[in-house]
């Protein structure tokens, strides 16, 4: 204890004459200082370094220099006002409308149906047949048969197995109108539409016209024009506002006052800004939600709208059909084997919507939609031809079949799906009850 207060006491002593020194100058003497820069050490209790301060100006120091000309003081030039900042909580768009529907029905397959001159008739020679009964049967006459085959009189010689062409066969024909599909008029008609193609020697792409004539299949029978329902979205046009034609002052006329003559003086009017053309609100991309369905057509009802739209996708024997198969298990559509590599065609025409092989089970999928409610997949594909928002033609290939997903042989996963209106589920049916028999 005694030691601390004794160094304590030293240290005290000795900064007091160390402040002593430093403020003591003798009288006529300069002060010496160096000519560099010098920081004052720490003091005993260990107070931070300082910088030495300047020495004070002397009396006798000289005045300073003062400028020649004289200084010109002006207010300050006044600073540019700040802009408003946006608000931080720019309250969000108001939400698009609802999307409305209506119901519309149409009728197509509104064409007439008119007498024709089919294919010619053949006739194949029996054994112990004559030309004149032969000629009885094709309701033409025995010169006429003979001239029509190159027979020569008077023996008119044939042999059995020969091939006889006979007149032109009397059928009907269906007369196109506007706005009709080959689809449409194969399903007024009870049959396919590849059928209409056959007879007429046409493809299923090939474009029909008006005033065009269609020969009919045979076995066709009419159901007359065909009336389908769909809902579609309503399109209502926003209002477009009127610009206001500016005001202009009418012209001088004789009776206006000279022009020395004071007037008062009137401000021009302000030109009012025309509006803007207000645009309309786009309708929402998004469909419509799906919901579902109350009204699930019967099989009959179902057969009756399927008609004359589809055709097989490729042919073969069902390997496993539309239905429950066992417990937990069911078949969506049906298994038709195949060839590998064998050409699978679109059973009717539409817009591709899934092409990949993203959905578990069914390997290389394609899944076309169709007009007034229909979709068809095709699984199990070895190759896909076609691309999503493709548009495809009845008959058209798509793919190969194949192997893929989950089966151990070639074969076509098949389904027909049909929602009776856009807000419908598209619901799998029996594709047995669509296709042709």
């Amino acid at each position: 204890m005694t030691h601390s207060l004794t160094r304590t006491a030293l240290v005290l002593l000795a900064g007091s004459i160390l402040a002593a020194c430093t403020t003591y100058q003798p009288e006529g003497v300069e002060q010496v200082r160096p000519n560099f820069p010098v920081r004052q050490g720490p003091d005993v209790q260990g107070a931070p370094l300082e910088p030495e301060l300047p020495p004070a100006q002397s009396a006798t120091a000289p005045p300073m220099a003062q400028p020649t000309t004289p200084i010109e003081s002006r207010p300050l030039d006044p600073l540019p006002q700040a802009q408003p900042r946006p608000a931080g909580n720019i309250p969000p768009p108001p939400p698009p409308p609802a999307q409305e529907y209506e119901t519309v029905t149409r009728t197509t397959a509104t064409g007439q149906v008119v007498d024709a001159d089919g294919p010619p008739q053949s006739y194949t020679v029996a054994s112990g047949d004559t030309v004149y009964a032969i000629a009885r049967k094709l309701s033409t006459t025995r010169d006429q048969l003979a001239a029509d085959n190159n027979l020569s009189a008077p023996n008119y010689v044939i042999r059995p197995g020969q091939v006889l062409t006979g007149p032109s066969s009397k059928t009907k024909a269906y007369v196109v109108a506007s706005g009709d599909t080959l689809f449409a008029i194969a399903r007024r008609f009870s049959v396919s539409g590849q059928a209409i193609a056959d007879t007429n020697e046409m493809q299923l792409a090939d474009v029909i016209r008006p005033g065009q004539r269609l020969l009919l299949p045979e076995g066709f029978r009419d159901t007359g024009p065909v009336t389908s329902t769909v809902r579609v979205p309503v399109t209502r046009s926003a209002p477009v506002a009127v610009a206001a034609a500016p005001v202009t002052p009418p012209p001088a006329t004789a009776a206006s006052p000279p022009a020395a003559v004071a007037r008062p003086q009137v401000p021009p009017p302000t030109p009012t800004p025309a509006p803007r053309p207000a645009t309309p609100t786009p309708a929402p991309t998004a469909p419509a939600p799906l919901v579902s369905s109350n009204r699930t057509p019967a099989d009959a009802q179902i057969a009756q709208l399927g008609r004359g739209r589809f055709v097989w996708p490729l042919r073969g024997d069902i390997v496993s059909t539309f239905g429950p198969k066992g417990t937990g298990k069911r078949n969506d559509g049906v298994n038709i084997r195949a060839r590998s590599g064998e050409p699978v065609r679109a059973s009717a025409a539409g817009d591709v919507v899934y092409a990949g092989d993203q959905v578990p089970g069914f390997g290389n999928l394609v899944l076309i939609k169709h007009a007034d409610g229909w979709v068809t997949a095709y699984g199990h594909l070895a190759r896909i031809d076609v691309k999503m928002q493709d548009r495809i033609t009845q008959g058209q290939q798509i793919g190969q079949a194949g192997a893929t997903g989950e089966v151990g042989e070639p074969q076509l996963h098949f389904e027909v799906r049909y929602a009776p209106t856009p807000q419908d589920r598209a619901r799998p049916i029996d594709p047995m009850l669509v296709l042709p028999q």
